[in-house]
């Protein structure tokens, strides 16, 4: 069947593989449908067939003339970028998220926030030995 795979693949041509799907169909005519040798024929007209359609798809591809990437023209953009003062932005933002239009000037904590402390750990106590018991541990050998 290998050898048969290998002689389709070599046909580099629809027509040579529909010339070799018209001979394997009056063989299967022949053939009883109960034989072994049906189903080997159909599965070699299957093989012929597959081969037949990447050779079609492959002549569509040949054929086809639109370009791989389409070119839709261009475009002129303008990128503006205010520049804001801490102020402004503080005010802009807030009147923003309020849903307020207010003009009142918003201070800025110039203060630092002071820096957290850090707290001492505490030693866990150790437990104490009279509640202490032993556990067997699985697959431990004493």
């Amino acid at each position: 069947m290998s050898d048969f795979f290998d002689k389709v693949q070599a046909m580099e041509t629809t027509d040579k593989v529909f010339e070799e799907i018209k001979k394997l169909n009056e063989k299967l005519f022949k053939l009883n449908e109960a034989s072994p040798m049906w189903q080997q024929v159909k599965g070699m007209i299957d093989i012929c067939h597959h081969r037949q359609q990447e050779l079609m798809a492959h002549q569509m591809e040949e054929l086809d003339k639109t370009p791989d990437v389409l070119e839709i023209g261009e475009i002129q953009s303008q990128v503006y970028t205010p520049e804001y003062s801490e102020q402004e932005l503080l005010t802009t933002l807030t009147n923003f998220y309020s849903k307020e239009d207010k003009t009142k000037k918003l201070k800025i904590n110039s203060e630092p926030s002071p820096e957290p402390v850090q707290q001492p750990v505490k030693q866990a106590p150790e437990p104490s030995s009279e509640f202490t018991i032993d556990v067997p541990k699985f697959g431990a050998k004493k």
